[in-house]
């Protein structure tokens, strides 16, 4: 019996990288972003990318609408940042309503509850912060809009995660 060796995550990351890069600012759609990688190479190998690689290039690898590219748009930047900010708030969210809102008034007082709770009410008070100065993945993608020429795709998305 033979068995392969899993492909390292900065082989893929690389090829990924390689490929998206190649593309310029209009980036490529996932199924043309992932080559010859299979899904779980694809996300380990963005996953070094954004570890890794982003800081050694010097440039940000981002998902702005629905094609991941090699960038320094600010516009682009900012608006995948406001939207993985929103994903990580619904996240912290889910996490509080499901597992430490609905303890009995004893447990809430167990230092861990109260750590717990108090750094999840940060990244609330965060999100206020953000949402009163007007900032939000709605406001970044309009303002890269403006700025960015639309573009025409007939491939949509497959997943939602990036």
């Amino acid at each position: 019996m033979t068995t392969t060796r899993r492909q390292a995550a900065h082989d893929s990351g690389e090829d990924i990288w390689s490929r998206v890069a190649k593309a310029g600012e209009d980036g490529l759609p996932p199924e043309r972003a992932i080559g010859r990688n299979t899904r779980g190479q694809f996300e380990r190998g963005k996953s070094w990318i954004r570890d890794v690689k982003c800081g050694a290039e010097k440039k940000s690898f981002v998902r702005y609408r629905g094609h991941y590219s090699v960038t320094l748009n600010p516009d682009k930047c900012t608006a995948y940042a406001a939207e993985r900010l929103q994903s990580l708030y619904k996240q912290a969210v889910r996490i509080y309503k499901s597992s430490l809102k609905e303890l009995p008034p004893e447990s809430q007082e167990l230092l861990t509850v109260t750590l717990l709770t108090k750094q999840l009410q940060s990244i609330f008070d965060a999100m206020d912060i953000l949402k009163a100065a007007g900032f939000s993945p709605e406001t970044a993608a309009a303002k890269a809009a403006a700025t960015t020429p639309a573009k025409k795709s007939p491939a949509t998305s497959r997943s939602r995660k990036t």
